[in-house]
């Protein structure tokens, strides 16, 4: 499984900036919020406030600057790494910071380097190692959902996309709410009773939808003083 914390990375060119930029503004900001402490700590009753102001205005820029020349280091190791190895691993990283705590020991002698690139190799080497375990942990499947891709939706799941066309897309279970078809033959009479508040005459209007026309029939003839379908009496 590949780490995603080494695929989100900027390309190599453009990542040493980056460093040197995140670095610096680390430093910056803890080695401030720790100088501010203990200036405060170390300043006389009355004077602390001005004292913790000063000691932190003088020192908080020091510690990013020295935070920034390790990220700047390091960040150009491990870009050297990824070009002669040809890969992005966890071991670029731990050679890096092995790298890059001797390299900055390199005046102290060659025990202060190697105790120094043992403690960088093993402090980067932990770091790695917590990444890798939080992906692993926060990327697993809660448990009992391990077979969820591959058992599927549900069979009556309403959420799910279609299968089937036409009246099949309807679940199961709707058919008693009235839902029905529609006629699909032409054959099929639709025959409409009229029942209205004026007198009918015992008319029946029956429409035909294969021929797309009404027929009006009757059971007695139209004319005569008896009551037709007009409703004013017998045409004149």
């Amino acid at each position: 499984m590949r780490n995603s914390s080494i695929a989100d990375r900027d390309p190599c060119p453009y990542r040493i900036i980056e460093d040197i930029g995140g670095a610096f503004a680390f430093g910056a900001v803890g080695g401030g919020i720790w100088h501010l402490g203990k200036g405060a700590w170390q300043s006389p009753k009355g004077a602390r406030t001005i004292g913790a102001i000063g000691n932190c205005a003088a020192r908080a820029p020091v510690m990013g600057g020295q935070f920034a020349v390790w990220g700047g280091l390091f960040a150009c190791c491990d870009c050297s790494l990824s070009a002669i190895r040809q890969k992005e691993d966890p071991w670029n990283s731990i050679l890096s910071g092995a790298a890059t705590g001797g390299i900055l020991a390199a005046r102290a002698g060659p025990k202060a380097m190697a105790s120094s690139a043992i403690v960088g190799g093993v402090i980067l080497a932990l770091i790695e190692g917590m990444g890798i375990w939080m992906n692993n942990y926060f990327s697993e499947a809660p448990p009992g959902m391990e077979n969820a891709d591959a058992m599927g939706p549900p069979a009556n799941d309403i959420t799910a996309p279609p299968t089937t066309g036409g009246m099949g897309m309807i679940p199961t279970g709707l058919g008693s709410v009235g839902v029905g078809r529609r006629p699909t033959k032409s054959s099929d009479v639709v025959t409409m009773g009229v029942d209205s508040s004026f007198d009918s005459g015992g008319h029946e209007t029956t429409f035909d939808s294969g021929s797309g026309a009404s027929s009006l029939s009757s059971s007695s003839k139209e004319g005569g003083s008896g009551g037709g379908w007009w409703p004013f009496g017998g045409s004149s």
